[in-house]
């Protein structure tokens, strides 16, 4: 399936052109609305002129009106390059005197009305302006009126010279938005080049020099990405030396135990050897593959768990090792429910109880305690072992480290998988001297479910 790729200068202009129309779509009704303004003002006041000059030429004659308007003087007043003029003096009555009868009339009552408006005269819009006037007493209007050929083309010529710049200006900015973000991102060409020429195994910081501040975060983020990263190789590396040589010293004690029983006439007393060695390396797998797994977060769904209830179905499988080294196993437990997986969380209490047995002397005693309050629930391991020194808190947490005790079969994996578990349900571990048995106490605090 083909990637669609998302350009950047494609997705500015698609959230700029909306606002660039809207200026567009303003501007142009502004423009149209001061270019009909203008043009309706200059010609009404030449309409009005002419039914001023028109109005000068009415006379009374014989108590009558009428219009002595001269043919030099007509030809002047409606002679137009663009437009046809149309006049009409009409009495009192709307009886027509002179002019082009049917013109629109004005509405009534006149003097409360504009003396211009819009009307039809012989099937085109008009333009009308109206004179009220009186001459010896004998009221009259002058109707003055012309097509709007040339309004139109004033306000078009306006509204061109008001939008062509607008329309180029829109145009120059898409053209400089294109640009300018093709020479911003140009500049990040060089890391470009750089991760393609890199091996896999070159985690190298990238050199930040002359990113433009919107996407340094970016490959800020990456550089800190290649420090995980490496660092994550490294312990992976560390991990994978320290589990071969932990693996190739019980492996190598096994062949010579099945070496020697071949050679032996009574191969019996190296095979409990063989299958102690085989136990050793059973375990140091499983160990190793749990830490695997809890690497790469392979959980389950998280649910409720009480721990009491999980510590109680699972004891009988610490009894036999308890029962072996005459270790007096006891629990203290009260409902303590956690929201977490039961199987990571039963490996958690496996591991922390199969330390404290290995570690406490024939004869001594380990309690296993859970509860909760209103803030935390604790699950803890109290023994009556040696203890473990201050100095050695933290280290008994990193993978194949062990005290310098003798006698004690382990890999040093226990305590490195029960960290994380617990960082993995957000859990924090402390250890202490145990107040009641006088050994070491490792406790294990959730937030309740």
């Amino acid at each position: 399936m083909r990637i669609r790729k998302l350009s950047l200068a494609r997705k500015l202009l698609q959230g700029l052109l909306p606002l660039m129309v809207a200026i567009l779509v303003s501007g142009g009704g502004v423009a149209y609305f001061v270019a009909h303004q203008a043009a309706t003002v200059a010609y009404d006041r030449a309409l009005m002129d002419s039914a001023l000059a028109i109005a000068a030429h009415v006379e009374v004659v014989e108590g009558r009106l009428h219009l002595q308007l001269p043919e030099v003087a007509k030809e002047i007043l409606l002679t137009d390059t663009y437009d046809q003029i149309f006049y009409e003096v009409v009495d009192a009555n709307g009886e027509t005197i002179a002019g082009d009868t049917g013109l629109p009339r004005p509405a009534q009552p006149f003097e409360n009305e504009n003396p211009y408006y819009d009307g039809w005269f012989n099937g085109k819009p008009v333009r009308v302006a109206a004179l009220p006037h009186e001459l010896k007493g004998l009221p009259f209007t002058v109707l003055s009126a012309e097509t709007k050929l040339k309004r139109d083309r004033l306000v078009s010529e306006i509204l061109l010279a008001m939008l062509v710049p607008e329309v180029l200006l829109i145009i120059a900015a898409i053209f400089m938005i294109r640009r300018s973000v093709r020479h911003g991102l140009a500049s990040i060409q060089p890391l470009r080049e750089e991760l393609v020429r890199r091996t896999h195994t070159d985690l190298s910081q990238l050199s930040l020099k002359d990113i433009p501040e919107e996407i340094y975060p970016i490959f800020s983020e990456v550089n800190e990405l290649l420090v995980r990263l490496s660092a994550a190789l490294d312990a992976k590396r560390h991990f994978v030396a320290d589990a071969s040589h932990q693996l190739r010293t019980p492996i190598a004690a096994l062949q010579a135990e099945a070496e020697m029983a071949l050679r032996s006439s009574d191969p019996s007393e190296y095979l409990e050897k063989i299958v102690a060695g085989t136990r050793r390396i059973t375990h140091l797998a499983h160990q190793l593959l749990t830490l695997s797994r809890l690497e790469q977060q392979q959980m389950l769904t998280p649910k409720i768990v009480d721990l009491a209830e999980l510590t109680r179905d699972a004891a009988e499988r610490w009894m036999p090792l308890a029962r072996q080294r005459s270790i007096d196993l006891g629990f203290e437990l009260s409902p303590a429910k956690v929201m977490g997986d039961p199987v990571w969380l039963e490996e958690l209490a496996n591991n922390l109880i199969d330390n404290a047995i290995r570690y406490t002397p024939y004869g001594g005693v380990v309690t296993v305690r859970c509860g909760s309050s209103t803030n935390q629930v604790n699950w803890e391991v109290e023994d009556s072992g040696p203890g473990i020194p201050i100095d050695e808190h933290e280290r008994i947490f990193e993978r194949f480290y062990r005290l310098d005790t003798t006698g004690v079969d382990g890999c040093g994996l226990g305590l490195a998988i029960v960290r994380e578990i617990a960082y993995s349900h957000k859990a924090s571990i402390a250890i202490e001297k145990g107040p009641n048995l006088r050994g070491a106490l490792i406790r294990v605090t959730f937030l309740p479910s």
